[in-house]
């Protein structure tokens, strides 16, 4: 066999074994779709009970036939997951909030609150990015007073979603539309406060946020849940605890300050060379419990 003809084979036997690669990952890409048996209801219970009531007066569980009005983006554009090595996973569906109010017996969706969210929305799509440079929070829906006093209308209560990313080398900015509320969003909920008696705020975030605005808009905010970012049955799990099928018994596995500024690592963190831990053994929740139990 000549020089010629032994490279000739080799090459083909390098092509013929990526071609046996592909097709195994196709396969395996086919396989992934598959959904276990007991998977969807599992994942719909954790992300449920992961869930972290921080505040209701009453209004939970909303009422069986009760008509639901969503508003933010996010309900329907979802942070399922967080970005990178973690969450760049091939789910084989998605369920978000619109989606499980849909599904769920006991609640209806204002569907034309939602049918102007998805004119907007087609308009208007996500930019998701890449690596390291994914978007910390989406644009927001411009809200005018009409539609809001339109949405009260015809459904019993609004459920506004906040949503916030995170992943790897891209968790949080203390920023607005980060750490803190974008302007978007004080003015959604400016709004939907205006006009609505009855508002449930739910925050898909993957890290905890400044949480001062509630203080600030008081009784006119309902109910405050943390439903982080609940997988592939983000939706349906969102819609059980509406309705009272589960129970969001979750615990905040952070401890958050009325301020920023009232964490001990707060004038030191972030410097890219060195970061000094004053606070010595008192790291997060000592700190607190230990000197400052009246700013959490």
């Amino acid at each position: 066999m000549t020089s010629k003809e032994k490279f000739n084979n080799l090459i083909g036997k390098i092509v013929n074994r990526f071609t046996s690669l592909s097709q195994d990952e196709n396969a395996g890409s086919e396989s992934e779709k598959v959904v276990t048996k007991g998977m969807p209801e599992l994942a719909r219970q954790l992300a449920a009970e992961g869930a972290v009531l921080l505040k209701n007066n009453g209004i939970l569980p909303l009422k069986k036939g009760s008509t639901v009005s969503l508003f933010g983006r996010t309900y329907n554009d979802y942070f399922y997951v967080g970005y990178g090595s973690g969450g760049d996973v091939n789910r084989p569906y998605n369920i978000n909030i619109a989606d499980g109010i849909k599904n769920c017996d006991s609640l209806n969706l204002n569907e034309g609150l939602h049918s102007e969210y998805m004119k907007w929305i087609k308009l208007h799509p996500v930019s998701h990015g890449y690596w390291a440079h994914w978007p910390l929070r989406y644009e927001e829906m411009p809200l005018s007073d009409e539609t809001v006093i339109a949405a009260k209308q015809t459904s019993d209560a609004a459920v506004v979603t906040i949503g916030r990313s995170s992943g790897e080398d891209r968790d949080c900015d203390l920023a607005n539309g980060s750490y803190y509320l974008h302007d978007e969003e004080i003015e959604m909920l400016d709004k939907v406060t205006s006009h609505f008696d009855k508002v449930i705020v739910l925050l898909n975030v993957g890290n905890i946020i400044d949480m001062s605005w509630v203080k600030h808009y008081g009784d006119k905010i309902g109910a405050v849940l943390y439903v982080w970012q609940g997988g592939m049955e983000s939706g349906n799990a969102v819609a059980d605890i509406l309705c009272g099928r589960a129970n969001p018994c979750g615990k905040l596995t952070d401890t958050i300050a009325k301020a920023y500024e009232d964490y001990p690592s707060s004038a030191q963190f972030g410097n890219k060379k060195v970061n000094e831990y004053t606070e010595d053994i008192f790291v997060g929740y000592r700190y607190f419990e230990t000197f400052a139990q009246d700013r959490v």
